[in-house]
């Protein structure tokens, strides 16, 4: 996002209407050139922006943007980099091509992702200011089998951050790692490894968690947000600051002990125990039965003719007769 698509963010953020004419005199712009970049915001980033023509351009919900050294402020980890941008294709794939040992933990947010992406290489619809868009990078000494558990182990933390800062919401986790809320998604969880040596395991978690978010055409499931589940616009600040916090708890708690201090957890979240599922593996089989929750090593269970099945990967979806 350039300066002056940044410039009329911040003018629509600080009032209630604001005429063409103002914001272009602002930004020493044209009155055309304010409407193309209108446009554009709409258009591109997603931002819902009401005209009038007796009153000009309105923010239809207003924005509480990312201040990256109000959150650096209250992270209770040392060793800790952040980076905060404005827009970026994503926030995974900016990590995967830094190559920056210097601290423990590499963390990046961002406003907006143009390339946003989810499991098995979906996009992820990535609206300006409004939702958590936020990966982080550290390396594991542990091999990439001892990892089985790592996802799961994300999402009991984000359910659980999530119910601390809402406590009348009850998130649910769908396996391996989607939050769901009322049946609809929430967030959802993009786990990359890259093996290294000496049993270093170099782990980039991405998470995209719907906060503020009203109104989306490019989102194919039934979805809901923080806002819509609650009625209250949410300080993305707050939120992503105990997200962080609460990551680096559980990754140290994962390096020492693995998966198995968070499985009563997750059995506790788990969305799908008892539904009947259809579960697509990825050599394109699909499998259904009756979810029984997950073994000690996080891999969904699935009772099909009185014979319990074990997959360690897959997608899992309830089943439509």
């Amino acid at each position: 996002m350039n300066d002056t698509l940044l410039g009329i963010v911040k003018l629509l953020n600080d009032h209630d209407y604001i005429d063409g004419n103002s914001i272009g005199a602002k930004l020493n712009i044209t009155r055309a050139a304010v409407w193309k970049n209108i446009h554009q915001l709409q258009q591109q980033y997603g931002i819902a922006i009401r005209a009038s023509k007796a009153k000009g351009y309105k923010l239809q919900q207003p924005l509480i943007l990312l201040d990256q050294d109000k959150i650096k402020q209250k992270l209770i980890h040392e060793q800790v980099k952040l980076e905060c941008f404005n827009s970026i294709d994503s926030t995974n794939r900016y990590l995967q091509d830094i190559n920056d040992d210097t601290y423990l933990y590499h963390i990046c947010l961002a406003e907006h992702q143009s390339k946003g992406k989810g499991r098995f290489s979906r996009s992820w619809s990535s609206p300006f200011g409004q939702n958590i868009y936020l990966s982080l990078k550290t390396n594991l000494t542990k091999d990439m089998s001892e990892l089985s558990g790592l996802s799961l182990s994300i999402a009991t933390v984000i359910a659980n951050v999530i119910h601390k800062d809402f406590p009348i919401l009850n998130p649910k986790i769908k396996w391996p790692n989607d939050i769901y809320l009322n049946d609809s998604k929430l967030s959802g969880v993009l786990i990359e490894v890259k093996a290294e040596s000496n049993y270093q395991s170099q782990v980039i978690i991405g998470i995209g968690l719907n906060v503020n978010m009203t109104q989306q055409n490019e989102i194919n499931q039934e979805w809901i947000s923080l806002l819509k589940a609650t009625g209250a616009t949410v300080d993305r600040n707050q939120l992503a600051t105990h997200l962080i916090n609460a990551l680096i708890d559980a990754l140290i708690v994962f390096q020492n002990k693995g998966f198995t201090p968070f499985i009563d957890a997750y059995q506790s979240l788990d969305y799908l125990t008892g539904k009947t599922i259809s579960l697509s593996l990825p050599n394109n089989t699909i499998i259904t039965g009756i979810c029984h929750g997950i073994n000690q090593h996080g891999h969904i269970m699935l009772k099909k003719n009185d014979k319990i099945h074990t997959f360690a990967s897959g997608e899992a979806s309830c089943y439509q007769s």
